[in-house]
């Protein structure tokens, strides 16, 4: 019974100690980019009238209290991924794994039905996080793929003398989705009484990818100070294009390290099949055996948390 509790305790600190972390890290990132991004129009003379926010924080549910900010921090979430998910989707992948992990528990190793439930819950809370980031990612890439093209075409645009407005309609029209749905979407809010600014901030806010907060900042310095947008727009369409060669490159320079750890992580489960099939005697021993079930739980665990500390410090050199 200690061996079982001792097991479902570190299971849970593992899974929703992990989530906690990403969740941290993320936002530190977001606030230490506000804060470059902040000391960049700072450099601008100031102009009468207040200044509108890089970021639109989340709007204050004063009466809805907890539940109704944790829905609103929940359909913003949603909507960085485009709405390609929903409540229902993260619903039945919280479920999913938790019958998964409850059904591993109980049923391989033969852990008490409450301290099942346990590892379950956090596995229910954990499975959706990660569909939200995985969503959320390639979200953001099919929106970088594009984004330089809409630039380029807005740059265009302004240089033939249309304004901005009329400029982001070409592109809305012209560039394919994402980007071209986030442009109706801003031109849509325009045309309601939204000023321009604070309609790119909610877009910004719902894609969540820093190159369009650098297209923001772009907007209101040229329209603090002047100076040809039109050439600003160029060269930051440049500038994406060179991060994402550097990236790429990156990850070409590391698929070395990624192919190491996905053997080092295959490695185990083949040592496993092979010692089945030379000894299916001891091998059922020890999934039969209590203490062998615990075992085996420990290095699953311990397999798992090593692939995802490998993976993070993969990405991490990516960034």
């Amino acid at each position: 019974m200690q061996n079982q509790l001792l097991l479902a305790v570190l299971g849970s600190v593992v899974l929703l100690g992990a989530v906690l972390f990403a969740l941290l890290h993320a936002d530190r990132r977001k606030e230490s980019r506000q804060q470059r991004l902040q000391a960049v129009t700072a450099t601008a003379p100031i102009a009468e009238g207040p200044a509108a926010p890089l970021r639109r924080p989340l709007r204050e549910h004063a009466a809805g209290g907890f539940l109704a900010g944790l829905r609103a921090r929940l359909d913003a979430a949603l909507a960085a991924t485009g709405n390609t998910i929903g409540m229902r989707s993260l619903i039945l992948t919280g479920t999913a794994a938790a019958v998964v992990v409850i059904g591993f528990a109980t049923r391989a190793m033969g852990l008490n039905p409450a301290l099942a439930i346990v590892l379950g819950g956090a596995a229910a809370a954990a499975a959706p996080a990660v569909l939200l980031r995985l969503a959320q990612n390639r979200y953001q890439r099919r929106f970088l793929d594009v984004f330089p093209d809409a630039l380029d075409l807005l740059g265009r645009a302004v240089t033939a003398g249309l304004p901005v407005g009329d400029a982001m309609e070409v592109a809305a029209r012209e560039i394919p989705p994402p980007v071209g749905i986030e442009f109706q979407r801003t031109l849509d809010a325009m045309r309601i009484g939204v000023e321009q600014q604070e309609a790119l901030e909610l877009t910004a806010e719902r894609v969540r990818v820093p190159d369009f907060r650098f297209y923001i900042v772009a907007l209101a310095l040229q329209r603090r100070t002047g100076g040809s947008l039109a050439e600003t727009l160029g060269n930051l369409s440049n500038l994406i294009r060179r991060r994402k060669e550097i990236r790429l490159k990156t990850r070409a320079l590391t698929a070395e390290s990624r192919a190491s750890a996905t053997v080092l992580a295959i490695i185990p489960f083949v040592f496993m099949a092979l010692l089945s099939l030379i000894n299916p005697a001891l091998f059922s021993t020890l999934v039969a055996d209590p203490r062998g079930r615990f075992m085996l739980a420990l290095a699953l665990i311990g397999i798992l948390t090593g692939i995802a500390v490998m993976f993070w410090m993969i990405r991490r050199s990516l960034r």
